[in-house]
């Protein structure tokens, strides 16, 4: 049984999971010596995923795990 509902395009979900990593690896670059660029790369997140996705994406980051 898929996880996803029967409407979601598995080849979009994989596209978006390569972006998002694609967004990990560039947020790692851009944070790792210059903490301050948290402001660039949240405004990069935004202009390319919107401010709701940001949001989401930035509270889904930042909730902590189910045990």
């Amino acid at each position: 049984m898929s996880a996803e509902p029967a409407w979601v395009d598995s080849a979009r979900i994989d596209r978006a999971l390569d972006r998002l990593h694609e967004h990990c690896e560039l947020v790692g670059r851009l944070t790792a010596h210059i903490e301050d660029r948290r402001v660039a790369v949240r405004a990069q997140l935004e202009r390319e995923l919107g401010s709701e996705l940001t949001r989401r994406l930035l509270a889904g980051l930042t909730t902590p795990a189910a045990a």
